[in-house]
C-alpha cells in the first residue's frame, strides 16, 4: 500500500493523517507537544521511562522536550497513525497545561470516535476554512476527555545504566558530553553505555545530546536569551557549528526565532 500524508493547517494546530514511515525518521524530541493516535499494524512506544507495545486505537501524550520515539516491525508502510502537533492554543492554553504534564498512553472509545471523525474530516469536501473551525472543535473535545482517563502504565524497562546517563547529561548540558566523559561519571566503559543505551533509547547517545542541547537552546532563545549566550549554556563550543544544527533541527536560523511575547 502506497505511503501518504494528508493534513489540515491552523495557524496554531497541524493535524497530520499518515501511513507508511516516510515522515517520521528524524528529531526524536520536539519544540511542540504531540497527540498520537495510532491505527493499527505492530509498533512499539519508546520514551525515557520505558518501552511499550502499542495495541490498536491508543492515543499517546507526549509533552514538547520529552525524548520519544516509535519502532515499527515488519511491513512499515502498514504504519498508520494521526497526529496533532501544536504549542499554544487561543482560548485552550489551561487545558494543555493541565492535561499535557507527562507522557501517557490511554485506550478508549470516545476518544478512538474523535480520531475517525478526524479522518472523514481531512477526506471531506468542506472547505479549508470549514476544516480549520471544525478541526479545532475536535481537538478541544479531545482536550477535555483526555483529562478524564486513566493513563496505561508504561513498563519501565530502561536499565539503571541509562537512567545514570540522562541524569548526568540532563544536569551537565552546558559541559563537554562525550560517551566518554558520561562513562567515566556513571563508572562503566563507553563502549558498553554506547551499546545499552542505544539498545534502551534507538538513538546514540551523541545524537540524544545534540537534541536535546538544540531543544533547550530554543527554549532559552524564545524566552529571550540572546543565541550566542544559548550556544554557550548548551555546550556547544562554536557558534558556527550551533547555527547549522539549529538551522538544520528547526528550519530557520537561530537570529529568526521570536520571542515569546
Amino acid at each position: 500500500m502506497e505511503e501518504f500524508a494528508k493534513f489540515i493547517k491552523t495557524d496554531e494546530i497541524k493535524f497530520k493523517h499518515a501511513k507508511g514511515m516516510r515522515d517520521i525518521i528524524g528529531n526524536e524530541i520536539h519544540s511542540y507537544h504531540e497527540i498520537f493516535f495510532f491505527m493499527g499494524e505492530d509498533a512499539e512506544f519508546i520514551s525515557e521511562h520505558g518501552h511499550q507495545k502499542l495495541l490498536p486505537n491508543t492515543t499517546v501524550i507526549i509533552p514538547k522536550e520529552t525524548f520519544h520515539c516509535f519502532t515499527v516491525p515488519g511491513d512499515n508502510s502498514l504504519y498508520q497513525r494521526c497526529v496533532f502537533n501544536f504549542d499554544c492554543v487561543s482560548e485552550l492554553d489551561e487545558l494543555i497545561k493541565s492535561n499535557l504534564n507527562e507522557i501517557s498512553l490511554i485506550q478508549n472509545e470516545r476518544l478512538t470516535q474523535y480520531f475517525k471523525e478526524l479522518t472523514y474530516l481531512v477526506e471531506s469536501d468542506y472547505t479549508e476554512e470549514e476544516k480549520k473551525i471544525l478541526l479545532k472543535s475536535v481537538f478541544a473535545q479531545i482536550l477535555v476527555h483526555v483529562k478524564k482517563q486513566a493513563p496505561i502504565s508504561i513498563s519501565p524497562n530502561v536499565s539503571s545504566i541509562t537512567k545514570r546517563a540522562l541524569a548526568f547529561i540532563h544536569d551537565n548540558l552546558s559541559s563537554s558530553l562525550t560517551a566518554e566523559s558520561i562513562a567515566k561519571a556513571i563508572f562503566v566503559s563507553p563502549s558498553y553505555l554506547a551499546h545499552v543505551f542505544k539498545k534502551d533509547l534507538r538513538i546514540p547517545i551523541h545524537k540524544y545530546v545534540l537534541e536535546r542541547r538544540l531543544i533547550t537552546a530554543d527554549k532559552m532563545i524564545k524566552n529571550r536569551t540572546l543565541p550566542t549566550r544559548a550556544c554557550i549554556e548548551c555546550g556547544f563550543t562554536d557558534y558556527s557549528g550551533f547555527y547549522l544544527q539549529y538551522k538544520k533541527m528547526f528550519g530557520v536560523p537561530p537570529s529568526a526565532v521570536k520571542p515569546k511575547q
